[in-house]
């Protein structure tokens, strides 16, 4: 476990990983939904913005700054990364514009629904790396072991 990976470092691995589930965390009486992130940002003060659906419930409802968590993960690859940190809702209307112009999937998705721009401060990265690639292989060797040394097959000794 690494909780102090530097920016580029950090960068890469959201790129790599690609996607994330967005869980609003806190005891707030109405939290934002979860989500699974495709699309994200990371500026160089440790930023990430991304956007979710727009709730069906008024916006005021919900706290402005709440808790984050975002878990990130791909199948296939060795690590997962945890992010915690300090989610805000985002309000301004030009940034919301700047982040859906730079894509024709992002303009096709803002077309489809309303959305609202999450940007997460982080403040804990807890980095993960899977069980190597080596431990079926020691699993197997385990298992004949086992099945060899404890068998049911009984050994016919004669006297």
């Amino acid at each position: 476990m690494n909780t102090n990976l530097p920016g580029k470092l950090l960068k890469r691995k959201l790129s790599e990983l690609n996607s994330a589930l967005f869980f609003a965390e806190g005891d707030s009486l109405f939290k934002l939904p979860n989500h699974l992130i495709t699309e994200m940002e990371l500026n160089d003060n440790g930023e990430i913005s991304f956007v979710i659906p727009k709730p069906v419930q008024d916006l005021e409802a919900f706290d402005k700054e709440f808790p984050v968590r975002l878990e990130f993960f791909k199948k296939g690859i060795g690590y997962r990364l945890k992010v915690q940190g300090k989610g805000i809702i985002a309000e301004d209307a030009a940034e919301m514009e700047k982040w859906i112009a730079v894509s024709a999937a992002r303009q096709e998705k803002a077309r489809n629904e309303q959305l609202i721009m999450i940007k997460v401060m982080v403040k804990f990265v807890d980095y993960t790396g899977n069980i190597n690639g080596s431990f079926p292989g020691r699993l197997k060797i385990a298992s004949r072991l086992s099945d060899w040394l404890f068998s049911a097959k009984s050994a016919s000794v004669s006297v």
